[in-house]
Protein backbone atom coordinates (compact mmCIF):
# COMPACT_ATOMS: atom_id res chain seq x y z
CA UNK A 1 0.00 0.00 0.00
CA UNK A 2 3.13 2.36 0.93
CA UNK A 3 4.17 2.38 -2.90
CA UNK A 4 0.48 2.93 -3.96
CA UNK A 5 0.80 5.77 -1.74
CA UNK A 6 4.13 6.95 -2.95
CA UNK A 7 2.81 6.43 -6.92
CA UNK A 8 -0.08 8.24 -6.03
CA UNK A 9 2.02 11.35 -4.54
CA UNK A 10 4.13 11.08 -7.09
CA UNK A 11 1.85 10.95 -9.91
CA UNK A 12 -0.32 13.97 -8.44
CA UNK A 13 2.70 16.02 -8.25
CA UNK A 14 3.67 15.40 -11.54
CA UNK A 15 0.09 16.16 -12.82
CA UNK A 16 0.55 19.72 -10.50
CA UNK A 17 3.34 21.17 -11.63
CA UNK A 18 2.81 20.71 -15.16
CA UNK A 19 -0.05 22.85 -14.89
CA UNK A 20 1.61 25.38 -13.21
CA UNK A 21 4.02 26.83 -15.78
CA UNK A 22 4.95 30.52 -16.05
CA UNK A 23 4.44 32.02 -19.66
CA UNK A 24 5.77 35.62 -20.15
CA UNK A 25 4.39 38.52 -19.60
CA UNK A 26 1.95 39.94 -22.58
CA UNK A 27 4.75 42.44 -25.05
CA UNK A 28 3.18 44.47 -27.93
CA UNK A 29 3.61 44.00 -31.27
CA UNK A 30 7.42 45.07 -33.24
CA UNK A 31 6.67 48.46 -34.80
CA UNK A 32 5.44 48.67 -38.12
CA UNK A 33 7.49 49.52 -40.71
CA UNK A 34 6.27 51.48 -44.34
CA UNK A 35 6.55 48.52 -47.49
CA UNK A 36 9.89 49.53 -49.25
CA UNK A 37 9.14 51.56 -52.49
CA UNK A 38 10.18 49.90 -55.85
CA UNK A 39 12.80 51.02 -57.15
CA UNK A 40 12.51 53.08 -60.15
CA UNK A 41 15.02 52.24 -62.76
CA UNK A 42 15.62 54.02 -65.94
CA UNK A 43 14.58 52.93 -68.44
CA UNK A 44 16.60 51.83 -71.36
CA UNK A 45 17.84 53.66 -74.23
CA UNK A 46 15.05 53.27 -77.39
CA UNK A 47 17.72 55.06 -79.61
CA UNK A 48 21.35 53.79 -80.03
CA UNK A 49 24.31 56.63 -80.50
CA UNK A 50 27.15 55.30 -82.51
CA UNK A 51 29.20 56.50 -80.24
CA UNK A 52 27.63 55.77 -76.81
CA UNK A 53 27.78 53.44 -74.16
CA UNK A 54 26.19 49.75 -75.39
CA UNK A 55 26.01 51.05 -79.10
CA UNK A 56 28.24 47.65 -80.26
CA UNK A 57 25.63 45.32 -78.13
CA UNK A 58 22.92 47.26 -80.13
CA UNK A 59 24.38 46.39 -83.52
CA UNK A 60 22.89 43.56 -85.34
CA UNK A 61 24.57 43.83 -88.12
CA UNK A 62 26.20 46.35 -91.25
CA UNK A 63 27.55 48.89 -89.00
CA UNK A 64 31.41 49.17 -88.69
CA UNK A 65 33.42 49.24 -85.28
CA UNK A 66 33.50 52.07 -83.77
CA UNK A 67 36.64 54.31 -81.82
CA UNK A 68 35.30 55.37 -78.58
CA UNK A 69 36.23 59.34 -79.25
CA UNK A 70 33.95 59.12 -82.47
CA UNK A 71 30.51 60.02 -82.42
CA UNK A 72 29.79 58.18 -86.14
CA UNK A 73 30.13 54.88 -87.81
CA UNK A 74 30.47 54.27 -91.30
CA UNK A 75 27.56 51.57 -92.43
CA UNK A 76 27.23 48.79 -95.69
CA UNK A 77 24.31 48.12 -97.39
CA UNK A 78 21.80 46.90 -94.69
CA UNK A 79 22.65 48.80 -91.35
CA UNK A 80 20.24 47.50 -88.36
CA UNK A 81 20.14 47.90 -84.57
CA UNK A 82 18.14 46.43 -81.73
CA UNK A 83 16.42 48.31 -78.79
CA UNK A 84 14.46 47.38 -75.79
CA UNK A 85 11.24 48.98 -75.76
CA UNK A 86 8.64 49.09 -72.38
CA UNK A 87 5.85 50.76 -74.47
CA UNK A 88 4.97 50.82 -78.19
CA UNK A 89 2.43 53.77 -78.13
CA UNK A 90 3.68 56.88 -80.15
CA UNK A 91 7.21 56.40 -81.03
CA UNK A 92 8.81 57.63 -84.12
CA UNK A 93 11.60 55.36 -85.90
CA UNK A 94 14.47 58.28 -85.77
CA UNK A 95 17.69 58.20 -87.66
CA UNK A 96 20.74 61.18 -88.37
CA UNK A 97 23.26 60.01 -90.88
CA UNK A 98 25.38 61.70 -93.58
CA UNK A 99 25.84 61.11 -97.20
CA UNK A 100 29.44 61.88 -97.90
CA UNK A 101 30.42 63.77 -101.04
CA UNK A 102 32.92 61.64 -101.17
CA UNK A 103 30.82 58.72 -101.71
CA UNK A 104 27.82 60.62 -103.94
CA UNK A 105 30.42 61.41 -106.44
CA UNK A 106 30.52 57.73 -107.29
CA UNK A 107 27.07 56.54 -106.26
CA UNK A 108 24.85 59.60 -107.12
CA UNK A 109 21.12 59.71 -105.25
CA UNK A 110 21.10 57.01 -102.71
CA UNK A 111 17.18 55.53 -102.34
CA UNK A 112 16.88 53.96 -98.55
CA UNK A 113 14.13 51.54 -97.09
CA UNK A 114 13.57 52.32 -93.24
CA UNK A 115 13.18 49.20 -92.12
CA UNK A 116 10.90 48.46 -88.23
CA UNK A 117 11.25 44.50 -87.25
CA UNK A 118 11.45 43.64 -91.14
CA UNK A 119 8.77 45.49 -92.25
CA UNK A 120 9.06 48.40 -94.91
CA UNK A 121 7.97 51.68 -92.91
CA UNK A 122 9.34 54.12 -95.80
CA UNK A 123 11.12 54.65 -99.15
CA UNK A 124 13.30 57.61 -99.54
CA UNK A 125 15.58 59.01 -102.61
CA UNK A 126 18.27 61.57 -101.05
CA UNK A 127 19.37 63.66 -104.07
CA UNK A 128 22.37 65.10 -102.97
CA UNK A 129 25.03 64.57 -100.25
CA UNK A 130 25.34 66.02 -96.94
CA UNK A 131 23.55 65.30 -92.97
CA UNK A 132 20.19 64.46 -93.11
CA UNK A 133 17.45 62.99 -90.70
CA UNK A 134 14.80 60.41 -91.14
CA UNK A 135 12.09 60.33 -88.64
CA UNK A 136 8.30 58.82 -89.11
CA UNK A 137 5.85 57.61 -86.67
CA UNK A 138 6.00 53.75 -86.36
CA UNK A 139 2.13 51.75 -86.37
CA UNK A 140 2.36 50.38 -82.88
CA UNK A 141 1.53 47.14 -83.86
CA UNK A 142 4.97 46.89 -85.35
CA UNK A 143 6.87 46.90 -82.51
CA UNK A 144 6.72 44.14 -79.75
CA UNK A 145 6.55 45.77 -76.00
CA UNK A 146 8.60 44.59 -72.93
CA UNK A 147 11.25 42.91 -75.55
CA UNK A 148 13.78 43.95 -78.82
CA UNK A 149 12.70 45.46 -81.31
CA UNK A 150 14.87 46.10 -84.73
CA UNK A 151 15.27 49.09 -86.10
CA UNK A 152 16.93 49.49 -89.71
CA UNK A 153 17.70 50.62 -93.19
CA UNK A 154 18.44 49.11 -96.60
CA UNK A 155 20.31 51.31 -99.16
CA UNK A 156 19.80 50.80 -102.98
CA UNK A 157 23.50 51.30 -104.09
CA UNK A 158 27.14 51.72 -101.79
CA UNK A 159 30.29 53.11 -102.46
CA UNK A 160 32.96 50.63 -103.02
CA UNK A 161 36.62 51.52 -102.41
CA UNK A 162 39.04 50.95 -105.84
CA UNK A 163 41.75 50.96 -103.92
CA UNK A 164 40.95 48.09 -100.66
CA UNK A 165 37.31 47.65 -102.05
CA UNK A 166 36.32 48.92 -98.84
CA UNK A 167 31.86 48.92 -98.86
CA UNK A 168 30.56 52.11 -97.27
CA UNK A 169 26.95 53.18 -97.87
CA UNK A 170 26.50 56.00 -95.35
CA UNK A 171 27.89 57.75 -92.29
CA UNK A 172 25.25 57.11 -89.29
CA UNK A 173 25.37 59.05 -85.76
CA UNK A 174 21.93 57.83 -84.19
CA UNK A 175 19.16 55.51 -85.40
CA UNK A 176 16.50 53.57 -83.23
CA UNK A 177 13.07 55.46 -81.97
CA UNK A 178 11.75 58.36 -80.39
CA UNK A 179 8.87 59.61 -78.79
Amino acid sequence: MKDARVRLVIAAATLLSSGCARYPDPSPPPPQRAPVEAVSLPAPPTIVEMGGPGAERAIVKDITGGQTDSSWRWTGQAPAVRVALKTTAGLKFHAEFAIPDVTFRETGPVTIRWMVNGRVLDTVRYARPGSEQFEKPVPPDWLKPNSENVAGAELDKIYVAKGDGAKLGVILSRMGFVE
